[in-house]
């Protein structure tokens, strides 16, 4: 059910709080998220989760008008891209051809990056698909591509200067950083170079939960992680109910300001 307007009133300032929300809080289409999240956060990530069905977005799903809403965007690319088996360039090219046709379909929201999450496979095939995207991307785009840590690959396992390599920035999902206790990403340097965190409570798996539900543990992991994170990041919160969403803005103020 969309929430009531009276029950979600601005921020008391009466500006928008400074952080990202995906483009589902409520059950509803883009636009009437989008239309309800302006003026309460400053930025929407466009969830484009699954392949077919936001290849067919039409004009009513993203009207031309959603640019004119006071917001930046950034693009979540679908978990269920389709990848090869093998990691040649042209098994890559259904997989990237329907990147750029999500992306041409998006253009005119002007987002500023993108998310992606490592192709499935073994190691040396991840690595070569990525590199195969990673060309292609900025060939067809000026915005940076960003691999986000999933349960199924942390990025750091990649190896030392893949991202570079590969032409990838780097998305920090802390729920699943917590949630899939991956240590060795936490300690190692890429939390620090993130342009994009999301915030979420795993609560003991990837639950994407308020940030009221991080256990007195995983407040303890982030009072050192956050002091870490680049004052140029961009913080989504990646939650999808907007009660718990708002519940969690005063939380992530808090992490963000404690002093190191």
């Amino acid at each position: 059910m969309k929430p009531e307007r009276g029950l979600t009133p601005p921020l008391p300032t009466g500006q928008p709080a400074p952080f990202a929300a995906p483009s589902f809080v409520f059950p509803g289409s883009v636009a009437e998220n989008a239309r309800f999240l302006a003026g309460r956060v400053a930025e929407v990530a466009l969830c484009l989760f699954e392949n077919a069905a936001c290849l067919a977005y039409t004009e009513n799903d993203l009207p031309p008008d959603l640019r004119d809403l006071p917001l930046r965007w950034h693009v979540h690319l679908p978990f269920d891209l389709p990848w090869p088996d093998s990691p040649g360039a042209a098994a890559c090219r259904p997989a990237l051809d329907n990147v750029q046709r999500l992306m041409d379909k998006i253009a005119r929201l002007a987002p500023h990056c993108a998310v992606m999450h490592a192709p499935p496979g073994c190691l040396d095939t991840r690595q070569e698909l990525l590199r195969h995207a990673g060309r292609f991307w900025r060939e067809h785009q000026d915005i940076p591509l960003l691999l986000e840590n999933t349960r199924d690959c942390d990025v750091r396992e990649l190896g030392e200067g893949f991202l570079e390599e590969a032409g990838l920035g780097f998305c920090l999902d802390v729920g699943h950083l917590l949630g899939y206790a991956q240590h060795a990403l936490r300690k190692s340097s890429l939390p620090s170079r993130a342009s994009l965190i999301h915030w979420s409570a795993p609560c003991g798996r990837d639950a994407h939960a308020a940030l009221t539900r991080f256990s007195p543990e995983e407040l303890t992991l982030l009072a050192e992680l956050t002091p870490r994170l680049s004052a140029q990041a961009a913080h989504l919160l990646e939650i999808f109910c907007w009660q718990a969403l708002e519940e969690s803005l005063p939380v992530l103020a808090r992490l963000l300001s404690a002093p190191a």
